[in-house]
């Protein structure tokens, strides 16, 4: 079975362009992908009780994370003061994207594995790193506004979540979390800690987190449905069925999603 994201296909023109408006990031990257193919394999090893062997420390996995922190400063696509969180966004998108050059699968897998069957302890592990990093540069920054940079990296996701039965959906791409690979937590934030921890079948198209506010319980009634537009948050009203397609009656917005 193939990983969701495996059927995206590598664009040349993207790949120039990678090269040209990223440079640094795309020197990084390839020692990044590097450690995380070689860690992807050390875990791969599993005990009797069926357990991952765990994350071999002497891979240059942590060290090519720094780097790529220090890239992403130096082609603007992060500022100094960035999060944690919204470093590994940004880090999950290049990943994505470098992949789909042709790169290795093993590697993304480990991100998977790093960054979200185990996202609390890979959370504080580059907090820690980010922090002491943080003494070493003396200088500020500011997002570049780059237009293709921004295309290049859009969004792999929208804002729009819908809940089902069986889970939790974006109702505007084809990304669906089941239940059994969702952890609910109630702080900082209310929502959905996303950690495929069941299927293992990591989605780097998918968040690591999804906000409350931003999914939709579908609300039913006598054979009805009435369910939010994903553009304009028009109430939409139609038959109820468990796979819907919708279009708005207000902006013609077509989108699909399961009850």
């Amino acid at each position: 079975m193939p990983y969701p994201f495996e059927t995206t296909s590598p664009r040349q023109a993207e790949l120039n362009l990678f090269k040209t408006k990223l440079p640094h990031i795309t020197a990084s990257i390839q020692e990044l992908f590097r450690a995380m193919s070689v860690s992807y394999r050390s875990i791969e090893q599993k005990d009797i009780f069926g357990k991952y062997g765990g994350l071999r420390r002497d891979n240059g996995f942590e060290t090519a994370l720094n780097l790529m922190w220090v890239a992403m400063l130096n082609d603007q696509i992060i500022q100094t003061d960035a999060d944690v969180l919204t470093f590994i966004s940004k880090l999950r998108v290049l990943c994505l994207k470098w992949y789909q050059f042709g790169n290795s699968l093993d590697s993304c897998l480990f991100f998977g594995y790093f960054f979200y069957l185990f996202y609390n302890q890979s959370k504080f592990i580059v907090r820690d790193q980010i922090r002491d990093l943080k003494m070493l540069i003396d200088n500020d920054n500011t997002v570049t506004q780059d237009n293709a940079i921004q295309a290049l990296l859009k969004p792999t996701h929208s804002t729009s979540w819908y809940q089902s039965e069986l889970g939790i959906g974006d109702k505007l791409t084809s990304i669906f979390i089941s239940n059994v690979d969702l952890v609910k937590v109630e702080l900082p934030l209310p929502g959905y800690q996303i950690t495929f921890q069941h299927s293992l079948q990591y989605d780097l198209r998918a968040p690591n987190f999804i906000n409350r506010e931003h999914i939709e319980v579908p609300f039913k009634k006598d054979g009805k449905v009435i369910i939010s537009c994903p553009s304009c948050a028009q109430r939409c009203r139609g038959k109820l069925f468990t796979h819907l397609e919708m279009t708005c009656p207000k902006c013609s917005q077509t989108w699909v999603q399961t009850i």
